[in-house]
């Protein structure tokens, strides 16, 4: 099954040069073109593509407009940004929409463009790799009471100490005050105790 790639520039003979490029270094990849972030989002729309590779400026958007858009409703599709614009703060906003590369525009497109499949390969390699990974493992519900059992007394226990401090300190402190932590406290154990009986008894499970 072929991989479609979908190349977003405005530079025309960078389109036809990589047409030719794309078809002689990968018979797998199959090549679709738009000219501007509008048409790549109509390619989009009616096509399954599997990596974009895009410009940064384009006549209507940017490159980073069209990830946005793309990400909204995949993180499946590979992402390049193949920009001559080396600005950091680009880069980094790139990245953290989602691109999986940034890249910069050299002297020889044609040589690139060769690298460019390579590189396609790695993206498509990583987001089967991150798709098929095994999901984690459910904790057994002996381990996770033991684990509340466990945990309740411990906090338990520095409740109890802080209430037993708090009676200590009556006589010094505004009574309304350490009223009030020790209402907390023993409302804090309440729900840890609630909680503790949820476990037990199978609710959690049940919801």
């Amino acid at each position: 099954m072929n991989t479609r790639l979908l190349l977003a520039d405005d530079d025309v003979e960078l389109l036809d040069i990589a047409r030719i490029l794309f078809r002689q270094t990968d018979q797998g990849l199959e090549l679709l073109v738009a000219r501007s972030v509008k048409e790549a989002l109509e390619v989009l729309d009616r096509e399954e593509v599997d990596v974009v590779i895009a410009d940064y400026l384009m006549p209507d958007a940017t490159g980073l407009d069209l990830l946005e858009a793309v990400r909204c409703t995949s993180n499946t599709i590979g992402f390049i940004i193949w920009t001559a614009h080396s600005r950091e703060d680009v880069a980094i906003k790139a990245l953290n929409l989602g691109a999986d590369f940034y890249l910069l525009k050299g002297t020889d497109i044609k040589e690139q463009l060769v690298s460019m499949c390579g590189i396609v390969r790695k993206v498509i390699d990583s987001k089967h790799k991150t798709s098929s990974a095994r999901p984690a493992k459910e904790i057994p519900t002996e381990i996770a009471s033991e684990f509340i059992h466990g945990l309740s007394h411990d906090v338990t226990g520095v409740l109890h100490n802080i209430m037993g401090y708090a009676t200590l300190l009556e006589d010094d402190c505004d009574k309304t005050y350490i009223q009030g932590i020790t209402r907390l406290v023993a409302k804090l154990a309440e729900r840890i105790k609630q909680a503790v009986s949820d476990v037990d008894s199978g609710i959690l499970i049940r919801k």
